[in-house]
């Protein structure tokens, strides 16, 4: 359950600040290893499973834009979830550096 927990918190994490993100920015993966470190991939071609697999992973998160949505999938451990919002027009947008520093 613990894992589930955090699992889900970091994808809630990683929605909020990619809603704060640059929205002509393209898709990435955000790779967390199991000691923890992350990496950020484009996640073209790859399934969640497969970018765990072949990085050796212990979760992932993929981050889309689709006009004014904002979408944010995970999968770790046979875990998996989806978050979804709509951007609120007027926002503020940051980098997508600020989006790999704040959830570090």
């Amino acid at each position: 359950m613990f894992f589930v927990r955090g699992f889900l918190r970091q994808a809630e994490e990683i929605l909020e600040i990619a809603m704060s993100g640059d929205r002509d920015a393209g898709d990435l993966a955000i790779l967390i290893d199991t000691r923890g470190g992350m990496r950020m991939l484009d996640p073209s071609g790859w399934s969640l499973p497969a970018l765990c697999a072949e990085f050796g992973g212990a979760a992932v998160y993929s981050v889309a834009r689709r006009g004014s949505t904002v979408r944010v999938e995970g999968w770790g451990g046979g875990d998996r979830c989806l978050l979804q919002r709509n951007l609120r027009p007027g926002r503020p947008f940051l980098t997508s550096a600020a989006l790999l520093s704040a959830v570090m």
